[in-house]
């Protein structure tokens, strides 16, 4: 038997049957190894988190837990700090672990050491000076600075890394680095996951938990290419860093081929096809870029080779520098002797400006890769378009993407010693068709009494737009006097405009969310309106109303379901399948909003009578044992 948990219940941790059963399948993945994959439906309630911390603890297992976001790894980081001092306590040994986040989420000490100290935040000076851990989380930063300190790929390369003057002290490559090599747990997010080579994973259990955002938080980190911004900022700013005279107007090769698609200032569409803009895209900006570049690279040689010609000495940095950045022919090289060690303040000098050519080529081969993609088109990609405006442009910023289709085969989940992939609503056939994983599949049973929810679906049309918006706001004032706490659970963002007028309300994306829920639940505010995040990730206790606008179907015209909807066609398969497993997925998470405990309860409006065409839809409420009423509209 588990000693943490009988410790608990002593103090008064209730015993819970389905939490149980979720230590038994752990404990199983762990003894099995060989790759075991668990795929584990665990219903809100199920105490699913001390449900695999505690066996992978009490066992010894080195393990992996993936969840969605920062923020659900911090709420890890509090539970983990709970349970390891009670292991603590009963074994006489600790537990480590480390919270890990992407490298932009940490200080570079270097590009920090590099910038005028008047311009840094004192906050952060103070940070750096004391015993923080360089995680941006901790600091109130604005995103402008964090991007020119954060530890950046293109700026860290291996050469430089080596010659780094702060390397043992590097919040991301000397402290974090050593940590993950020795920690018996390590706390990633969903998009680190599908990005980052661990070190031993054979030996470690991988948890994936809020399993139901993988697909989207990795289709997200393997999304890639070009933007107004990159283009002008990052590749046209780091021209001008070495040649005055140069210009490029990026924008109207944006605007001539993109703006007339456009309805909406902020807006992402598909694209079919990427080639007939290739041949656009090379002569309105590649060719150009790549003219620039080649001007730059021979000055620079020029200059280099004046500055070493006559020279008999250099440092072995430098050197060794030189030899890895591969800026001149390698002959050269063996006419250089070292003699000292550290770079003189020409050879730092010298060293800044090739790093600084180092970041003008890596973005411009990523122009360049960008193009040929564009030209060739692999299978299995889909496109899109976007744009927002900026105010750092002062303009809109444009950007064309690619993205894989389904993420399987992008993500190696075949190297650890187990599996568990665990949701309230993780669905085996949705893991199959995304990441192309079969695995034993458990769904516990709930323990909420959902019998407290009143589930009103109102015999709405919202393909009739007029009656089912009047349908909409007279749902929202019913409910308004019902509950002092209120969800808007939307589908498109269009329909934020039906609450403008309403009091005391407030839309996703004016703050934080965890500052706008906080507001809700301290009575300043009464309803939250918003999209995914209020489906998917808001936890509010206590008696509540949600109103489901519709049922949450994607739109065709959604540049990834646009994509998967043709791809799914080329095989022959039916894509409203797949379009109905997403869309239940999302209402069976709204429904979840409600129970958030056992002392929970509410009602919840639905806008859209079609639910009673899908049996499946149905059927996840009858097995919740949700009141279902259909009613008339007002």
């Amino acid at each position: 038997m588990l000693q943490i948990y009988q410790f608990l219940l002593k103090k008064g941790l209730e015993k819970r049957k389905v939490q149980e059963e979720f230590f038994s399948l752990v404990l199983s993945a762990i003894e099995e190894g060989n790759n075991t994959i668990k795929i584990i439906q665990a219903p809100t309630g199920t105490g699913k988190t001390y449900g695999y911390l505690i066996p992978l603890m009490e066992r010894g297992q080195k393990a992996i837990i993936s969840t969605g976001t920062k923020l659900l790894q911090e709420q890890l980081r509090r539970d983990i700090e709970t349970l390891r001092s009670y292991h603590t306590y009963l074994y006489g040994r600790d537990v480590s672990y480390l919270v890990l986040k992407g490298k932009s989420n940490y200080l570079c000490l270097d590009r920090y050491k590099d910038f005028p100290a008047e311009s840094l935040p004192a906050e952060l000076q103070m940070a750096v000076e004391g015993s923080w851990d360089g995680d941006f989380e901790f600091v109130s930063l604005d995103v402008e600075l964090r991007e020119k300190l954060c530890v950046d790929e293109d700026y860290c390369t291996p050469h430089y890394r080596n010659l780094c003057k702060h390397r043992q002290d590097c919040y991301y490559w000397g402290r974090l680095k050593r940590l993950e090599k020795s920690a018996d747990i390590l706390v990633v997010n969903h998009a680190l996951l599908s990005l980052k080579d661990f070190e031993n994973p054979e030996e470690r259990v991988l948890v994936i938990d809020e399993a139901h955002e993988l697909d989207k938080y990795v289709t997200s980190s393997l999304t890639y290419g070009v933007s107004l911004y990159t283009l002008r900022v990052e590749v046209m700013g780091r021209v001008l860093e070495f040649m005055r005279d140069a210009r490029l107007e990026v924008e109207d090769f944006f605007v001539r081929n993109f703006e007339n698609m456009f309805k909406d200032a902020e807006e992402e569409l598909p694209i079919e096809s990427l080639k007939p803009y290739s041949e656009d895209f090379e002569k309105t900006l590649l060719l150009p870029i790549l003219g620039y570049h080649k001007r730059i690279r021979e000055d620079l040689i020029a200059r280099l080779t004046d500055f070493l010609t006559g020279r008999m000495f250099v440092s072995l940095k430098f050197k060794e520098y030189l030899l890895k950045s591969g800026i001149l022919d390698w002959e050269r090289y063996l006419e250089l002797r070292a003699n000292y060690e550290e770079p003189s303040e020409e050879e730092e000098a010298w060293i800044k400006r090739l790093k600084s050519y180092e970041l003008l080529h890596k973005k411009v081969q990523r122009v360049r890769d960008f193009h040929k993609f564009m030209k060739e088109e692999p299978e299995g990609f889909g496109y899109l378009v976007g744009r927002k405006f900026s105010k750092k442009l002062g303009t809109f910023n444009y950007w064309l993407h690619v993205f894989p289709i389904f993420p399987a085969g992008h993500v190696d989940f075949s190297q650890y010693r187990a599996v568990i992939i665990t949701s309230a609503t993780v669905d085996p056939e949705d893991v199959r068709q995304t990441f192309g994983i079969k695995g034993e599949y458990h769904s516990l049973e709930h323990t909420f009494p959902y019998n407290r929810v009143s589930f009103l679906v109102y015999r709405a049309d919202p393909r009739r737009r007029e009656d089912w918006e009047k349908c909409l706001k007279n749902a929202y004032k019913y409910l308004r006097s019902l509950h002092q706490k209120l969800l808007v659970l939307l589908t498109n963002k269009e329909h934020k405009k039906l609450f403008d007028k309403e009091e005391d309300v407030a839309f996703q994306g004016e703050e934080s969310l965890s500052t706008l829920v906080r507001a809700l639940e301290e009575g300043k505010l009464k309803a939250l309106v918003g999209l995914d995040s209020l489906w998917f990730g808001v936890d509010i206790k206590g008696e509540k109303g949600i109103l489901m606008a519709k049922l949450p179907f994607e739109s065709p015209e959604e540049p990834i379901t646009f994509h998967r909807i043709r791809f799914l066609k080329s095989l022959g398969l039916d894509p409203f399948e797949y379009q109905k497993r997403k869309a239940l997925i999302k209402f069976r998470q709204g429904v979840g909003r409600l129970m958030r405990s056992k002392e929970d309860k509410g009602t919840i409006i639905l806008c859209d009578f079609r639910v009673f065409k899908f049996r499946e839809f149905l059927r996840a409420l009858e097995d919740l044992g949700v009141n279902i009423k259909s009613v008339e509209p007002a």
